[in-house]
């Protein structure tokens, strides 16, 4: 299952999750669509600010992992919304829901259950087709550099899996 179909299939589970999507770790959304109909309180730059804020938090937060166990999520209360960050695998799962008619709890376990039912069949890194010719041969000639594919990763900002799928696609054999 790809980004895409997940976020819809998050929006699917309850009729209050107003927007799903997926976060890469720097907080680019990659994956996501909003619920027809209901209204967006962030845009354009306000939104991207939002993400970015929310990885870097789910980043910061790990470094307690070894004191009080895995991050399971956070969630944001405001007045009109609250808006739910999961890690999963090497990305971020955000969701927002209606914030008078959502128990935290309840919802936060329907998603969870469904992530953790689907995880085998997830594949959240980056669709190639997304990712313009000159990152592509960026990827392509630094590997060719013999720089390693989790370091190409952290300098493209890309996942992993993505900087595999691209050396797989140039041709070039790993």
């Amino acid at each position: 299952m790809n980004a895409e179909q997940l976020s819809s299939n998050l929006l699917s589970l309850d009729s209050n999750i107003r927007f799903a999507g997926i976060l890469e770790k720097s907080g680019h959304l990659y994956a996501g669509g909003t619920r027809g109909g209901v209204t967006e309180y962030l845009k354009n730059r306000d939104s991207e600010i939002s993400f970015s804020q929310t990885a870097y938090i789910v980043d910061l937060r790990k470094m307690f992992t070894s004191d009080l166990g895995s991050l399971e999520y956070i969630v944001y209360v405001h007045n009109k919304v609250k808006i739910f960050s999961v890690p999963v695998k090497d990305h971020i799962v955000v969701f927002s829901t209606n914030s008078e008619r959502t128990d935290i709890e309840e919802i936060a376990t329907r998603v969870l259950d469904y992530l953790k039912s689907v995880e085998s069949e997830l594949s959240l890194f980056q669709p190639t087709n997304i990712i313009n010719r000159e990152k592509k041969e960026t990827v392509k000639n630094l590997y060719d550099s013999g720089m390693s594919e989790e370091l190409i990763a952290e300098q493209l900002d890309l996942n992993v899996d993505t900087v595999k799928v691209l050396v797989k696609e140039s041709g070039t054999n790993p």
